[in-house]
């Protein structure tokens, strides 16, 4: 079989109610689709291992109609943004720095952190880590490393998806992550059987696709599944998070016993105001299963709780 040629990152350059910019922060230009005005409290998208930006394509321009300045970012490695080699910046603590000096450069001192899958694991470290930048945390079917780690270790039966994925450090992962057949796997399993018969299942399944030929991002692709289950700093043991949090996630009892886990991680004040939601007719892609549900779940959780 030939050898199939990379596509250069402008593949995922989608046209839309927002704007690409690459932001430089800490060594490296990040990309963000984003829009709404600057002086507008701001929203970073934070997509998963299989996905890009492109996962919140839909959600950007809702949210900014309703008084948001909104980023979508490609994560270290991913579409648009630097692949700088994998063997350094791929760890929680510089994706953490990845965040919160993306916050800085967009001219925010805070914001309010949407994250699916690793990127809400990344979400709920840099929430506990610096407190002081996360105004609000929304954590869609994802969990802190730690929870996740010690849940696996105490229910393995429940993380049968999780466990897989954690073959893709090894040499197998390569071979996996070069296949269309793993991605397309990949993204039934997370979406619901209704959302299979649609337009829109293709269209992001052939986004994904393309997105996974782009030169020099199987490395990164690697090492951002390890973020599911990252060993962290020990400084950050033990750090309560006290933003107003809420957890959206399918009401299976692997999630339900994560957002309990979750919940015992905030701190009193913060747990008071802990919300697990499920959004109707989604598994664990609500971003692209109904976008437009999304938005309005995040959006009046900010209202309600942020002002």
């Amino acid at each position: 079989m030939a050898a199939e040629l990379p596509l250069p990152p402008s593949v995922v350059h989608l046209e839309g109610p927002f704007r690409h910019d690459l932001i430089y922060t800490r060594g490296v230009r990040l990309h963000v689709a984003q829009a709404g005005s600057p002086d507008h409290p701001l929203i970073i998208l934070l997509h998963g291992s299989f996905g890009g930006w492109f996962d919140y394509k839909d959600v950007i321009d809702p949210l900014a109609k309703q008084g948001f300045h909104v980023a979508a970012a490609d994560m270290r490695g991913y579409g648009m943004s630097d692949k700088p080699p994998t063997g350094f910046g791929y760890d929680i603590r510089s994706a953490v720095g990845d965040v919160t000096g993306l916050i800085r450069a967009l001219g925010h001192s805070s914001a309010t952190l949407v994250g699916t899958d690793t990127g809400g694991a990344v979400a709920w470290c840099t929430a506990a880590a610096v407190p002081k930048q996360v105004d609000a945390l929304v954590s869609i079917s994802a969990a802190h490393p730690v929870d996740m780690r010690r849940a696996m270790a105490s229910r393995p039966w429940l993380h049968g998806m999780t466990i897989l994925r954690r073959w893709l450090s090894l040499p197998i992962g390569r071979w996996l992550l070069h296949r269309d057949s793993f991605f397309h796997w990949h993204l039934r399993a997370a979406t619901s059987s209704a959302f299979h018969r649609s337009p829109a299942f293709e269209e992001n399944l052939r986004l994904r696709l393309t997105a996974r030929r782009i030169g020099s991002t199987l490395g990164a692709r690697r090492r951002n599944n390890r973020l599911l289950t990252a060993a962290i700093p020990t400084k950050w043991l033990g750090l309560k998070i006290s933003a107003p949090t809420l957890m959206l996630a399918p009401p299976r009892h692997l999630w339900v016993h994560l957002g309990r886990r979750g919940a015992q991680r905030l701190t009193p004040k913060a747990q008071s105001r802990f919300q697990r939601r499920h959004i109707e007719g989604t598994k664990t892609l609500p971003s692209i299963e109904s976008p437009a549900a999304l938005a309005a779940t995040i959006s009046e959780f900010l209202r309600r709780e942020l002002g």
